[in-house]
């Protein structure tokens, strides 16, 4: 009897884990450097290789299967302990390390030492392919798949699989463009604020229905004129530039020179409650070992202390 391994191309997992993670071939094939009919051969081999159709197309791009969503885990896992294996087996070398690292992020903060980390990684891990993404709902099952190897979120408890680093205390703060009516006001009150509308970058993990974002503003003393809501920052910053709307948004957004030059920001010390967060750097428990992942930790840890 032919030993099924025999079967298995390396490779092939390793397209599968791509497929997966981008749900598109002609973005898969640019990841793994391949070209789009390559990639196409690649999908129908997996598809005679696990005998499933593992994806099917949609006008969202490709749907996996209930084959491929149970394979996942297993894939990412069986790669990972690849990787860490060869790894642990060499001295570690950042410069002549080749791996696709994928980070989600918190865009309101994280921007603010995400540019120092992809410079210190630019310079010292070239090889090394970053894909910072945006926070989603998802983003602890993707950690624990192993489709995603970081997340910066805002969260104070964690389950007991992960492992974080603190990268810093973020407080919010009002945001308005520099020749507002209320630019030139050292102390705004509540009932100033009041007259005018506000919006907010939110994120689905954290509030997630129109009673929570009802709360979340109350205790900023915004009953209600809160027109507008978007997981998008650059919509809220152009939003902002163009009108006279007010933003709600981490204090740390201002030590960034795009921000600083462009927006004015307003303490909310007069809030009885004002709610601290710190922003964490989280991982699963599988990849705490691992050099390449302790190396990156380091190196995302050190470029939030420099900002």
């Amino acid at each position: 009897m032919q030993d099924p391994l025999s079967r298995i191309d390396l490779n092939l997992l390793v397209s599968f884990q791509v497929l997966i993670q981008e749900k598109n071939v002609t973005r898969a094939a640019e990841r793994l450097f391949v070209t789009q009919p390559a990639m196409s051969k690649t999908l129908n081999r997996l598809r005679n290789l696990l005998e499933d159709e593992l994806f099917v197309r949609s006008s969202h791009g490709l749907t996996p299967t209930p084959k491929t969503l149970e394979l996942e885990r297993p894939v990412n896992d069986i790669l990972s302990q690849l990787t860490e294996l060869m790894v642990s087996n060499q001295e570690f070398d950042p410069a002549n390390t080749a791996a696709t690292i994928s980070l989600a992020t918190l865009g309101t903060s994280a921007s603010v030492g995400m540019p120092a980390f992809i410079n210190k990684l630019r310079q010292h891990a070239p090889k090394v392919m970053l894909l910072s993404q945006n926070i989603d709902a998802k983003w602890e099952d993707r950690l624990r798949s192993g489709s995603l190897d970081f997340a910066i979120v805002a969260k104070k408890r964690f389950s007991d699989d992960f492992v974080t680093h603190k990268l810093m205390n973020i407080k919010p703060v009002l945001y308005m463009r520099n020749d507002h009516p209320l630019a030139n006001v050292n102390q705004i009150t509540l009932e100033q604020r009041r007259e005018y509308q506000h919006m907010a970058v939110y994120f689905p993990n954290f509030e997630t229905t129109r009673d929570d974002m009802k709360k979340l503003f109350a205790s900023f003393g915004i009953l209600s004129n809160v027109p507008f809501l978007t997981t998008n920052l650059m919509v809220c910053l152009e939003t902002l530039r163009e009108t006279d709307m007010l933003m709600i948004a981490s204090d740390r957004l201002m030590e960034s020179s795009l921000i600083s030059e462009n927006f004015v920001s307003k303490p909310l010390d007069d809030l009885i409650n004002l709610k601290i967060d710190a922003l964490s750097l989280v991982q699963h428990v599988r990849t705490k070992n691992s050099p390449l992942h302790q190396y990156l930790t380091r190196l995302i840890v050190e470029s939030f202390k420099e900002t």
